[in-house]
């Protein structure tokens, strides 16, 4: 009796190991998915996900994983190169559109000047004028963002002193700011010098001045700051009341507020966020406490 009753405790126990050595292993060949499934987010990596013990249900959840991330995979394949045939054709047209345009727009400047013209087509004129810059402008911006999307150039870096780059862009401003009657107000710290893209950091800080001169109605900041071993950059500005502005929308592609008067192809802050990641910086659109409307970038 003594010798049925060891058996069975022994039974029982080889049975208990080997259901907690098979919940061990379930749990470490999960553990290796997770990690595996996570390394198939970055595209360089193609490695399949592998099953370290044969068991026939582990080996099936092998399979299935390997075949969606494989859909996965080339669903972004076919969509990446989907957009780069896009902005190409984009690229395309607003090459060609730019010509005839600016030709165009030379007669009518011409015509202009000729002064030949009554008061009311003279009106006239100065409407089509206005339409046909705003398409210039419109069509240059697609040009240039297809081009910066498309690139596969690697970004060249350079010593670049901050300080003095945003100075002299300041500097750049005070024409239209002074027929505007803008209140300005500037705080740039010395000797700020980081390794980046002078082109890059200098097409940013252009989007951001043109971004301003398009909303500020009295008040015009800029802050260059050290930080830590980075910077920070701040440009603000007031806006009228009207000018409802989407925080969660300013850097979409085309988003315009709602002012009537509104100029630009709303692709200014989206060209800024663009460059700005792939430049690694971090960036924030808020109202501070003034009721400024300030876009933020840390270096």
């Amino acid at each position: 009796m003594d010798t049925v009753f060891i058996a069975v405790i022994v039974c029982l126990s080889l049975f208990l190991l080997v259901i907690i050595v098979k919940y061990i292993t379930l749990k470490k060949q999960l553990r290796s998915f997770s990690r595996q499934v996570e390394n198939r987010k970055d595209a360089e990596y193609n490695c399949p996900v592998k099953v370290d013990r044969f068991d026939k249900d582990v080996t099936e959840l092998a399979i299935v994983l390997n075949g969606h991330t494989e859909i996965q995979r080339k669903l972004a394949v076919d969509y990446e190169n989907s957009r780069r045939k896009l902005n190409n054709i984009i690229s395309g047209i607003s090459h060609d559109f730019r010509t005839p345009l600016t030709a165009s727009l030379g007669y009518l400047q011409m015509i202009e000047k000729s002064g030949e013209l009554s008061e009311k087509y003279a009106e006239y004129l100065t409407v089509v004028l206005q339409k046909n810059k705003y398409l210039k402008e419109l069509s240059d911006e697609f040009f240039e963002l297809s081009k910066l999307e498309n690139s596969s150039e690697e970004i060249v870096t350079e010593k670049i002193n901050l300080s003095n780059l945003i100075s002299d862009m300041i500097l750049e401003q005070y024409g239209w700011i002074e027929v505007r009657e803008i209140t300005p107000s500037f705080k740039i710290d010395d000797g700020i010098v980081i390794e980046s893209s002078l082109l890059y950091i200098t097409r940013i800080a252009e989007n951001l001045f043109s971004n301003a001169k398009k909303y500020a109605f009295h008040t015009l900041g800029v802050r260059l700051e050290k930080q830590n071993e980075g910077a920070v950059l701040r440009v603000y500005n007031d806006i009228e009341e009207e000018n409802a502005i989407d925080l969660e929308r300013v850097f979409e592609p085309f988003y315009k507020t709602s002012a009537r008067n509104h100029k630009g192809s709303g692709l200014g802050l989206y060209v800024v966020k663009f460059l700005s990641e792939k430049l690694g910086f971090s960036l924030n659109a808020y109202f501070d406490e003034k009721n400024c409307f300030t876009i933020e970038i840390s270096i």
